[in-house]
């Protein structure tokens, strides 16, 4: 693994290749992707860096196809920017691995903050009909690239939990094979299935003038669009306006796509998905020897919640 010096410095051999300005480069944020922006004639651009060890190529073509797709459907999503060689995906190399880089506009606007009662209802109504978007589209895309993404079920932490989670994680394991029972039974019709976001939440999106600009796609797959919702859902679940957030979310949803009683009551069952993914998620990301006083309570929280069981408040 890189340290940060070394990415900086791939970073600034990334910027070039869009004539950015050297300078201006600053570190954003590091998650699965390294995030830093730069300037161009004074307008502020992001860059994204991603590792050939997590996304090949193709996966980051099919991505942007996608993005691009959105933002002529009507979606507001930050979009990819073409290199000086017209490329919007350029190949960065250091000694001991490749990274994929590529730079996006800017996603104006603040992020959502949970606030008052009519703020809350006006923000899910629109983050539900921007979702509803996405998924209209959704239905009818047909990739314009060879390139595919995956689906659900090929994501590294799904197909290969035994690599990241111990045996000896019971509660765990006995959640992961009940959901996955679960969800083999599932149809996967056009109207439930389909190319998701898959990350949906307050970080990847900024609020402007009553729209939403969506970015960060790197965990858009094949999936069924009740968890793009479960996802928005799932952080506020223990709340006791659970029902209302549930209420606004869809009614937003409700104007740009149908949906029908089965994503209701699939909520919860989509929720649990999401607790079980982000403890796989860091199980890959951490491991669990040498944890941090925190990541070992970030475990300890999150190993209960599964164990009691997720339950929507007042659902």
């Amino acid at each position: 693994m890189l340290d940060s010096t070394h990415r900086g410095q791939i970073a600034l051999e990334a910027v070039k290749l869009w004539h950015g300005e050297p300078a201006s480069l600053q570190h954003v944020s590091d998650s699965e992707n390294h995030v830093y922006s730069f300037t161009i004639a004074e307008k502020k651009l992001f860059l994204r860096l991603t590792s050939s060890e997590h996304r090949i190529i193709e996966e980051i073509e099919a991505e942007l196809d996608f993005v691009s797709y959105l933002g002529r459907g009507g979606v507001s999503v930050s979009l990819p920017l073409t290199s000086a060689s017209g490329r919007t995906v350029e190949t960065v190399y250091s000694a001991s691995q490749s990274f994929f880089a590529c730079a996006y506009e800017e996603a104006e606007g603040e992020r959502f903050t949970f606030g008052s009662s009519e703020e809350n209802e006006k923000h899910f109504r629109l983050r539900g009909q921007t979702l509803g978007r996405i998924h209209a589209l959704a239905k009818k895309y047909a990739p314009s690239t060879t390139s595919r993404r995956f689906a659900w079920d090929e994501d590294d932490c799904i197909l290969n939990a035994e690599r990241y989670l111990p045996q000896s994680e019971d509660a765990v394991w006995s959640e992961y094979h009940q959901l996955m029972g679960w969800l083999r039974e599932l149809p996967k019709d056009k109207q439930s299935f389909g190319l998701i976001h898959g990350d949906f939440g307050a970080t990847n999106y900024r609020y402007k003038a009553d729209c939403l600009t969506v970015f960060d796609f790197d965990d858009c797959c094949y999936h069924w669009f009740t968890y793009d919702l479960a996802i928005v859902i799932y952080p506020h679940g223990w709340r006791t306006e659970a029902k209302a957030l549930i209420e606004w979310l869809l009614e937003g949803y409700s104007k740009e796509v149908t949906w029908s009683v089965p994503i209701r009551d699939g909520l919860t069952h989509f929720c649990r998905l999401r607790l079980l993914y982000m403890f796989l998620s860091y199980a890959k990301k951490w491991g669990f020897t040498g944890l941090s006083e925190q990541q070992a309570r970030w475990f300890g929280q999150k190993r209960e919640n599964i164990a009691r069981g997720y339950k929507l408040s007042s659902v």
